[in-house]
Parts: structure tokens; C-alpha cells; sequence
């Protein structure tokens, strides 16, 4: 019972056409059920095409509600497939904001993020928004979404996760704080390319897995989704990394849409922290401001 079968969920680029997008996440998700899979982790914005170098304002008819109805379909099919899965999606709240943020369904039950204050939340919501002018046309995430202000763990049955979207994982304190939470495995969502490189992308994930101690799932789509007349580029590269830094599994943009899958076993992740003790060796008598590891 110490392995769990993890699925990254590599998605064709999103179109205007809400149905298409969405009919292409149930497929990936009876592949992902078909193939084994115990937890699914879906691309960053989903079901919707990344909008983000658009003015202030588009795609906002989009944005559901935690619960709602994206959720509560997601939830059935996965409930129905035995999943668990990472959807991440554009979210509005009751108080009329709107958020980059990603909901882990547990057999189709919205599993609570709980930080470490011992406050849940429906939500994981991206913590740091970009902007920049690279790649073209360049991207302004801060007049799309409110950020989020707290991290937390997902407590399933087996296995604890957390969620880094997209830009998050730049953030060294991010992993070492999901660590110092009890995390096991790093869900890490992924639209575009970031202006990064391959090689650059799968080193960053397998060097925050390795100084961790965690499993890490990126997930990203791969293709051009045209928005606003602009071409956004999917670079794929999704994989799976073991705690050692090991890449587990990948799928490279020329292989396209379709799945990874990997086995996590709670036995190996233990046996690798206990080889591999940088979180236990850290000199917090120096930086005082490191996370401590919750009980």
C-alpha cells in the first residue's frame, strides 16, 4: 500500500470552444484511469486558454465558482474513474475576485489545502503573479488575477500534496515551506514555456525535488493556443521527479498531447531522506525564519 501510480496530464493547447477543452480533460482522465493512475495533475488553466496578454478583463466569463459547476463535472467523472485529480482552473470567489488557482477532487470530494495555521482552504491560488515581455506578446498576470496568500497541504488517504502553479515553483521557500508541511509529492501545473529552455525546466523541477526530498508532477500543455490574434507556445516537457532528483518519467514536446505515469512509493521516499538530509541538516540557528516542520 506504499505506492501510489501518479499521472501528468500533458493537454492539447486550448481553443475558444469551452466544450472541446473540456472533452479533452475527460479523455486524458479515462487514459489516465485506463493506464492505472491513482492521482491525475491536469495543466495550469485547464479548460481555458492562457489569456494572460490580453487587457484587463477578458475571459472573465470563463471564471467559476469553488464549488461549481467545472468542479462538480470533474468531480463526477473523476469519482466515477476511482481518480483523484489536480484541476487547476480560473476561479472567481463570492467576493468577486478572480484567481489562478487549482482544487485536488478526491474521488470527486474537494480535498481542503490546510496550512500551517490549520486553515483550510477549497483553493490552491498562485502566489506569484508575473509580468513580463518575454516570450512575445508578453503576459500581465496581475490584471487578471489576485494573488494568493497561503500555502497548504492536501491530506489524502495515502499521500499528502501539495500545489505549485506554474510560476510558483520558481520559489525556493515555497518548496521548503509544502516540505516543512509534510508534503510527499509537489503538484506543479504548467502553462506556456516561460522563456525556458527544456533542459533548464526539468533541472529546476529535479533540483527543488532533490534538496526537498519530494516527488514533483509538472503537467503542461503542449501546442499554440491563439489568443487575441497572439500566438501562446506550450512546450509539453511534463514529467514526473523522484525525491532524488531522478526524472521518473517525461514526455517531451515532439511526443504531444498524452500521459506520464510513474509509481510513487512512500517506502523509497523515506529511504531517500534519510540518505538525503539536507531539510534535516538545514542551520536554522542562523536563519531562524526557516520554516519548522509541523507535527
Amino acid at each position: 500500500m506504499s505506492q501510489i501510480t501518479v499521472a501528468a496530464l500533458q493537454l492539447p493547447a486550448c481553443g475558444p470552444d469551452r466544450g472541446a477543452n473540456l472533452a479533452a480533460v475527460e479523455s486524458a482522465l479515462v487514459e489516465a484511469a485506463t493506464a492505472g493512475a491513482d492521482l491525475a495533475v491536469l495543466p495550469e488553466l485547464a479548460t481555458t486558454p492562457y489569456f494572460c496578454a490580453e487587457p484587463a478583463g477578458a475571459y472573465r466569463d470563463w471564471a467559476e465558482p469553488i464549488p461549481g459547476p467545472l468542479t462538480e463535472h470533474i468531480g463526477a467523472v473523476a469519482a466515477g474513474l476511482g481518480l483523484t485529480v489536480v484541476l487547476p482552473m480560473f476561479e472567481r470567489d463570492p467576493a468577486g475576485t478572480f484567481h489562478n488557482s487549482a482544487v485536488v477532487l478526491d474521488k470527486g470530494r474537494i480535498r481542503s489545502a490546510v496550512d500551517r495555521e490549520g486553515r483550510g482552504s477549497d483553493a490552491a491560488r498562485k502566489l506569484h503573479l508575473p509580468v513580463g515581455d518575454e516570450p512575445a506578446p508578453g503576459f500581465d498576470e496581475p490584471a487578471h488575477f489576485t494573488a494568493g496568500d497561503r500555502l497548504g497541504v492536501h491530506a489524502l488517504d495515502r499521500l499528502r500534496v501539495g500545489t505549485l502553479i506554474c510560476y510558483d515553483r520558481r520559489f525556493p521557500e515555497c518548496w521548503r515551506e509544502l516540505r516543512s508541511l509534510r508534503a510527499d509529492l509537489v503538484a506543479v501545473p504548467v502553462a506556456g514555456s516561460g522563456g525556458d529552455s527544456a533542459e533548464f525546466f526539468l533541472g529546476e523541477l529535479r533540483t527543488h525535488a532533490r534538496e526537498n526530498g519530494l516527488y514533483a508532477v509538472a503537467a503542461n500543455k503542449v501546442g499554440t493556443e491563439w489568443v487575441g490574434g497572439h500566438p501562446v507556445d506550450n512546450f509539453g516537457e511534463s514529467c514526473v521527479v523522484g525525491p532524488d532528483g531522478e526524472l521518473l518519467a517525461h514526455r517531451p514536446r515532439r511526443d504531444g498531447p498524452g500521459l506520464v505515469l510513474a509509481t510513487v512509493d512512500l517506502d523509497v521516499l523515506a529511504q531517500t531522506r534519510r540518505a538525503l538530509r539536507y531539510f534535516q541538516h538545514r542551520r536554522t540557528d542562523l536563519f531562524p525564519s526557516a520554516p519548522q516542520e509541523v507535527s
